[in-house]
Formats: structure tokens, C-alpha cells, sequence
């Protein structure tokens, strides 16, 4: 899936794609937060940060289950 040859974003790209193709869903929920730890073309190192992140995420698999659910019933 990763070339050494291309760029990041080249490869993130590549990642984007595949993750997509195995669960847009979940696809969708780390695009879209993504940008909290890549503020200002720098990656974040910061526990604060990664931990926004992290509760992003789950906030959103949880609607995710709770729509589920909701569906289900």
C-alpha cells in the first residue's frame, strides 16, 4: 500500500482510499478528526492533543452505535 518513493500526503492519500474501501464509516470518522492532531503543518506530540483526539473519535463511534441501535429497534 505505502510507496518509500512518494510523500505523505501521497501515501495518506493511498491509506484514505483503502480505509475507505474497508469501512467508510469509520473512514469518515478519522478523516474528519485528523486535522486535530496535524494543526498548523505540525504533528502533534502533546498528551492534551492526542487525547482531543481519541475523545473526538469515540464520541463519534458512539453516535454511530447509538444510530445503529436506534435503527435496529
Amino acid at each position: 500500500m505505502f510507496e518509500l518513493a512518494n510523500s505523505f500526503e501521497e501515501n495518506l492519500a493511498l491509506f484514505k482510499a483503502e480505509a475507505e474501501r474497508i469501512d467508510p464509516v469509520c473512514a469518515k470518522i478519522l478523516f474528519d478528526n485528523l486535522e486535530i492532531l496535524c494543526r498548523e503543518n505540525e504533528v502533534a506530540r502533546d498528551r492534551a492533543t492526542i487525547a482531543e483526539f481519541h475523545r473526538e473519535v469515540i464520541a463519534a463511534l458512539d453516535r454511530v452505535a447509538e444510530f445503529e441501535e436506534g435503527r435496529a429497534q
